[in-house]
């Protein structure tokens, strides 16, 4: 069906047509490691790369692992998700969490979310944590649904720094 992928080259075309899509529809990259700040798909995928390492991380910033979600009969990139593997301050703790993730604008609404964050707590687990922190906007039903099918267990609701209201879940591996 679909499997994670570490970024590389070999999808740097549909990273930018994927990155386009969302630009298009004027939304949110979630959980792609600052995609849409990328001046480049090259720079973004060496950047990637050098948040999976406390020693590379740049200062201020967790150590965290970026993936594609891609279908494995076409190789099409469906998704991209972020996993911090530590909560380093007060804003990830409350806000930001372990886990963000995208499908793309053409691909919802066919299991891929719950099957992205499914293999992304997989990762979390493998990267031995035992709990992960996963939020979402108050209003995004659709993403309340697959964090809700994945276990988590909502803990309450809080404002943002945005002035939005999110929903925090947590779920045990």
């Amino acid at each position: 069906m679909a499997k994670l992928v570490i970024p590389s080259e070999e999808y740097a075309e549909q990273i930018a047509a994927y990155k386009a899509a969302f630009l298009e529809k004027e939304e949110v990259l979630h959980g792609t490691s600052f995609l849409s700040e990328a001046d480049s798909i090259k720079q973004w995928i060496v950047d990637v790369h050098k948040y999976r390492k406390k020693e590379t991380v740049p200062a201020g910033y967790a150590p965290a692992g970026t993936w594609l979600l891609i279908r494995e009969s076409d190789h099409q990139l469906l998704g991209i998700t972020n996993l911090r593997f530590e909560l380093t301050n007060e804003f990830l703790k409350q806000y930001g969490g372990h886990i963000g993730y995208s499908i793309h604008p053409d691909e919802r609404g066919k299991g891929y979310g719950a099957k992205i964050l499914e293999l992304t707590l997989k990762k979390a687990k493998e990267n031995h944590l035992d709990r992960v922190l996963v939020n979402c906007d108050d209003s995004n039903l659709a993403s309340a649904s697959v964090i809700e099918a994945n276990n988590g267990k909502l803990e309450n609701k809080i404002i943002d720094s945005n002035n939005e209201l999110i929903r925090r879940y947590w779920i045990t591996l």
